[in-house]
């Protein structure tokens, strides 16, 4: 019969225990193994030699087949068979931080984690990007059920908001290919050929390691379990702001964080001192100039709030003619978001920021999964550890200069 990943798995992790009971054995003995027991670790070592490779070719071929052909070998569906996702708490990876003692699915997601992202050191314990995208099931006091991580970051984001495409579980640099200045022409049957035109470039998301610090008691998870579903909005929530700051921000770069695509964004043309419909339509304009399609789902507007406001101030009180609705939250007839993080830290004359454009052209991309590291020193005076959770992200707009505009001004 057949042995599913987590059999396999399972059955290597024991092998390494007997392997590791039998040294140490010799070890609290001050003496060398016996004859029978190199035997038996040799034996052993080429076990757990034999199941890894099995395992790395099990691997690899349900990772060729995710995206193409259904599996066929339905035995050995890991996402299906072999992990009950739902029962993974953060609070059990925390406390396994906390006191080392790492087992049953918590061990098995670290395992994972350290095995999907190899380029990733995993510091303290691994949680693969498989469980961030699974709903949790808290089952004390009351059955409770968690929104997924993954679903809590996209929920935090006014650029996926706005259109933004996110890619999880990367594992490595990711390319975007832009196919830009392509030429279409009539000709007769026997005529001339046409020259080719266009060029391609790529656009590259590299992970960017954003550290998440939380002051907790050791003992809150385990003494309320509902705390899960707080902790983890509360984390995401965290990791969300910071990650789209950067994007947004009016400075070009954030050490050692992604660059600012907002500050990328070619300012529109002619704008005056302050706002006016005429840069509204200008924005527009020249976006779709620049063959934008005028119907893509992702055009809409970011704003802050001094920008949105004093745009609100020009339609006065009158929305009829659809300039500015804030109702169904539109502008010129396209939708509009508001966050702080736009233009964050600009300067009084361009305090009142927007911007507008194909937010489906800007890229989020999530490196693996997270890392969680429990020190219980640094604040011990306090009866408080510190939680450090480490995780990979980076974004980027893939038609600088084209798909976008912005208007700066003071009020």
């Amino acid at each position: 019969m057949k042995k599913t990943l987590k059999q396999l798995k399972e059955a290597r992790q024991s092998t390494i225990d007997e392997m590791s009971a039998l040294v140490n054995v010799s070890e609290n003995e001050d003496r060398n193994l016996t004859e029978s027991e190199l035997g038996t670790f040799e034996a052993n070592e080429k076990s757990v030699d034999d199941l890894g490779k099995r395992i790395d070719r099990l691997e690899r071929s349900l990772e060729l087949t995710k995206n193409s052909a259904p599996v066929s070998h339905t035995i050995q569906d890991v996402a299906n068979t072999d992990k009950d996702l739902a029962n993974f708490r953060f609070s059990d990876a925390i406390s396994a931080a906390y006191t080392g003692k790492v087992e049953g699915i918590v061990k098995e997601m670290d395992q994972e984690a350290r095995q999907e992202n190899r380029s990733n050191i995993v510091r303290g314990i691994g949680i693969p990007a498989s469980v961030l995208q699974t709903r949790a099931t808290v089952t004390a006091p009351n059955k409770v059920d968690v929104v997924s991580f993954i679903d809590q970051l996209m929920a935090n984001s006014t650029l996926l908001a706005a259109g933004a495409e996110y890619y999880t579980g990367l594992s490595a640099d990711a390319n975007f290919p832009v196919i830009s200045g392509i030429t279409s022409s009539w000709r007769a049957e026997a005529g001339a050929t046409t020259a080719g035109s266009g060029a391609l470039t790529n656009n590259e998301l590299t992970p960017k390691k954003l550290i998440s610090v939380i002051d907790m008691s050791a003992e809150l998870l385990n003494q309320n379990p509902t705390v899960e579903a707080a902790f983890r909005a509360n984390l995401a929530r965290s990791v969300q702001s910071t990650f789209e700051l950067a994007l947004l921000k009016e400075a070009a770069t954030t050490s050692n964080g992604p660059a600012s695509i907002f500050n990328d964004i070619t300012a529109v043309t002619n704008a005056g001192s302050a706002i006016a419909l005429a840069d509204v339509y200008a924005a527009i304009e020249e976006v779709l100039a620049n063959d934008i399609n005028p119907a893509d789902s992702s055009m809409g507007w970011i704003g802050n709030a001094a920008g949105i406001g004093a745009i609100q101030a020009l339609a006065g009180a009158d929305f009829s003619a659809g300039f500015f609705d804030p109702v169904n939250r539109s502008l010129a007839t396209y939708k509009y978001f508001v966050t702080s993080n736009l233009a964050n830290g600009a300067a009084a004359a361009k305090d009142h920021s927007v911007a507008f454009g194909s937010w489906g052209n800007v890229k989020l991309g999530q490196f693996g999964g997270l890392s969680l590291l429990f020190d219980p020193y640094t604040k011990a005076d306090y009866g408080l550890g510190r939680l450090v959770c480490t995780s990979l992200v980076d974004g980027l707009e893939v038609n600088t200069g084209t798909a976008f505009r912005k208007i700066q001004n003071a009020d």
